[in-house]
């Protein structure tokens, strides 16, 4: 694990500045391996930067400039991330889990077989993002957009289709099934309610239903979710 220490960090991130436009004084920034610990990067410019398996566990990441970031491997439980902007970052492998993703744009990340437990991630942007083999568990997904994510084999959610032409997800909250079609979130037991009795919603009746019932085997046997 390479330390950096404030000022060093301060010349890299001043440097990855001069390289984004396009100065020969410049360099891409490079803290791959890093130990950023608790590092004060809140509205940070680092697009493109090279962060592979860096520990930026607590970090403060608020509205970080992040685009197609490389984050493969790295570590930030417990980073407050919220209304940073990943859109087509790297986050392959990433520990993430209880970190602070609200209103953060992931939008098409690759976050496959990342550790997102228990993290929030409400009214964030998740389109065309790669979820597959990722761990969601007890992460909070209200107000997320999920639009076209890919969520093959993602622990944690129940990918619903499109019922209606509407983008339908499950996932357990505090040991409660909720569920989002389009824009609204709703607890299992509320969208039931919500959406009964709707001619024009069959077949979001019927991926309710369906969730309901997975609901229900996973209730009686919990292990199947760590599966």
């Amino acid at each position: 694990m390479r330390t950096i220490s404030k000022d060093e960090l301060t010349k890299i991130l001043a440097a990855h500045v001069v390289w984004r436009r396009g100065e020969k004084e410049g360099q891409r920034a490079d803290l791959s391996g890093a130990n950023l610990i608790g590092a004060y990067l809140s509205h940070a410019n680092l697009p493109h930067a090279n962060l592979t398996g860096a520990n930026l566990t607590g970090a403060d990441l608020i509205g970080a400039y992040l685009t197609d970031a490389n984050l493969t491997g790295a570590n930030l439980p417990g980073a407050d991330l919220s209304g940073a902007n990943l859109i087509g970052a790297y986050l392959i492998g990433a520990c993430l889990s209880g970190a602070d993703l609200t209103g953060a744009n992931l939008s098409g990340a690759n976050l496959s077989d990342a550790n997102l437990t228990g993290a929030d991630l409400s009214g964030a942007y998740l389109t065309d993002a790669n979820l597959s083999g990722a761990n969601l568990s007890d992460a909070n997904l209200t107000g997320a957009d999920l639009s076209g994510a890919y969520l093959t084999h993602t622990k944690g959610v129940v990918d619903l289709g499109y019922p209606d032409g509407w983008r339908a997800v499950g996932w357990w909250r505090d040991g409660e099934p909720w569920v989002r079609v389009g824009c609204r979130t709703k607890s299992l037991a509320e969208g039931c309610e919500y959406w009964a009795n709707k001619d024009n919603r069959r077949e979001v009746v019927v991926a309710l239903d369906y969730f309901e019932a997975v609901a229900a085997i996973r209730a009686e046997t919990p292990e199947t979710e760590a599966a």
